[in-house]
């Protein structure tokens, strides 16, 4: 109901999409510099204390805390504040995946025999110097990197740099393999003046659109027109490697004396605001939730439905400055005041801007060994019956993810991002260690997993059923697109026999290849025709996602030739940026997919 609120501002969907994507390409624009490098077995590193392996190479602990810490810096410098526990989970997964990664790239570039010199450490340390290095204060100026003061570092024979040339001569080896790897990634001139002409070649349209037939019924699409609509559309339902895990999430246990604490500090710093002391301030103070160091204020606006049907109606009655009492969620109380009430578009009812003060109830030390204890008996029956009849023998219920690829964390798991890290490379019907969340404990299971390539039939019969309704309604419509062409043909104009037809034609200016009008971009072919047809042939009916559609070509002007020589740095710039992100993540996949990959961050 209330999940927004402890999940933080509009960044969350932000940091998910920079997580997916700096995941897979965080070494294409620098390196991860890490303390600690071995080889020892997975047994030899668990005695050691150390956080996972990776083909039996350990993950340390070091490594660990220096990767959050340098993750948690750049998080900082990004958004001027703190991470929320959740964020803060994104930003675990992120470190750790840039140091399995780290791991996979040096093994195969010593494999290939790559080394550093000693003239090339002391030229990347002077040209590129590690991330550690260039946020130190030493070598700060009013909040930036200073070169001048580096330089005098460097130049300093009584510093020692022997650990940072040590750190440069382990990461110089992935430097050098990812280059081997970038510069394969190659692009012809043709290719290039394809794209050019893709981009700039501009063409006006008038178009004619014969929606689906709606106002009659059709006949219910048959097994038959699935199997077809399927095998015609499988390229529509193809997906990267993914996995599937069986989840059982068990809220924390709080004792009535833990609830009664949390829910009188709650309502004690309820009185004290309309009391009149600052809200931002008592929620710097006293808050565990999101935003508090910025008194609470949540980054987005709100409407009374958001908070369900029987707190709808308080919030709608909030006037500007109110506060609410505490409301209770699990193991927590929220405590609510309206800063504004704001007019929203197409909305009879006004926006809530809202900030919070969030009190947490602290589950005692040996409520929660208890409770871990019972999941551990919980999990040891799993791995006998598996985890949805073992989780039904205690009256609980598991749910299951949708398939996911790895780095595409599903919701459930934004709470455990670590989760989907293990799901991805476990075996099928092998357990997850318990992980701890803001609300309680996950206990997961690997159920399926299957290859890159389409989605079985059976995945999207729903799908297929409206595509096959909708062939079936755009089908039905076929007569009155073709009175229009067979008008046409007879002498009359397009947009005559549009108004005929009780249809508007529009004008389309400026179309691309890359960028048509959502209007024609339904249909690749009418997209085609419209750089293909003769200027002033209508062409159609063509067949469309969305009907059927008839066009005629106005004007076409080509990309000038003069202007590419200035914008073809760009667009190879672009382009290869593109297929380069590509290769790197296909091939990052399958080194990943073939590595045997150990976390051991959690009990």
């Amino acid at each position: 109901m209330l999940k927004y609120l402890r999940m933080g501002s509009k960044r969350t969907k932000t940091i998910w999409w920079i997580l997916t994507v700096v995941t897979v390409f965080s070494f294409i624009g620098g390196f991860i510099f890490l303390f600690g490098a071995g080889f020892d077995a997975n047994r030899q590193a668990q005695i050691t204390g150390a956080l996972g392996t990776v083909n039996g190479s350990p993950i340390t602990r070091t490594d660990y805390q220096n990767a959050v810490a340098e993750q948690r810096q750049a998080y900082h410098q990004r958004f001027n504040t703190e991470p929320t526990d959740q964020e803060s989970g994104m930003i675990e997964a992120q470190a750790w995946r840039g140091l399995v990664n780290q791991r996979l790239l040096d093994a195969k570039a010593r494999s290939l025999g790559l080394s550093a010199h000693d003239r090339e450490i002391v030229l990347t340390l002077q040209a590129a110097p590690p991330n550690m290095l260039l946020s130190m204060p030493e070598f700060q100026t009013a909040g930036k990197f200073d070169p001048n003061k580096y330089g005098a570092a460097l130049r300093n024979p009584g510093l020692n740099w022997a650990p940072f040339e040590e750190l440069v001569r382990q990461q110089l080896p992935v430097r050098k393999i990812q280059e081997r790897m970038i510069a394969a990634v190659k692009l012809s001139q043709p290719e290039l003046m394809q794209a050019y002409h893709q981009r700039f070649d501009k063409s006006a349209v008038t178009m004619v659109s014969v929606p689906p037939a709606t106002d009659a019924p059709v006949r219910p699409p048959s097994e038959a027109d699935l199997d077809r609509v399927y095998q015609e559309k499988k390229g529509y339902f193809c997906a990267p490697a993914r996995t599937q895990l069986e989840l059982l999430g068990v809220p924390k246990k709080y004792s009535d004396e833990e609830i009664r604490i949390a829910r009188e500090q709650a309502q004690s710093l309820a009185d004290r605001a309309r009391r009149g002391e600052d809200f931002a301030q008592l929620a710097k103070d006293y808050s565990e939730g999101p935003g508090a160091e910025q008194g609470g204020e949540i980054q987005r606006t709100f409407q009374p439905g958001d908070f369900g049907p029987e707190l709808a109606p308080k919030l709608a009655a909030l006037a500007k400055g109110d506060v609410t009492d505490p409301i209770a969620e699990p193991g927590r109380f929220l405590v609510l005041k309206c800063l504004d009430r704001v007019q929203v578009p197409n909305s009879p009812t006004p926006g809530l801007k809202l900030a919070q003060i969030m009190i947490t109830a602290h589950a005692s030390d040996q409520s929660m060994r208890d409770q871990m204890e019972d999941l551990r008996k919980l999990r040891d029956r799993a791995k006998r019956v598996g985890l949805a009849k073992a989780a039904s023998e205690k009256g609980l219920t598991t749910t299951r993810t949708p398939f996911f690829p790895f780095g595409g964390t599903p919701p459930q798991l934004y709470d455990a991002p670590e989760m989907a890290d293990w799901g991805f490379s476990a075996k099928v019907g092998e357990l997850s260690s318990i992980v701890a969340t803001p609300d309680g404990y996950l206990l997961g299971q690997m159920v399926e997993r299957r290859n890159a390539g389409p989605a079985p039939k059976s995945d999207v019969v729903e799908q297929l059923r409206q595509l096959a309704e909708t062939e079936i309604r755009i089908q039905a419509a076929r007569t009155r697109a073709e009175q229009i062409a067979r008008a046409v043909a007879g002498g009359s104009t397009l947009e005559a026999a549009a108004k005929a037809a009780g249809l508007t034609p529009v004008t389309l200016a400026g179309v691309s290849r890359t960028q048509p009008d959502p209007r024609l971009g339904a249909s690749p072919e009418a997209v085609g025709a419209a750089f293909g047809a003769p200027i002033g042939k209508v062409v159609g009916p063509i067949e469309s996602q969305a009907g059927w559609v008839l066009l005629r070509v106005d004007s076409r002007v080509q990309a000038d030739s003069t202007a590419f020589e200035q914008l073809k740095g760009q667009v190879t710039t672009e382009i290869l940026q593109r297929k380069q992100n590509d290769f790197m993540q296909a091939w990052m996949a399958s080194l990943r997919q073939d590595a045997k990959i150990k976390d051991l961050r959690t009990p």
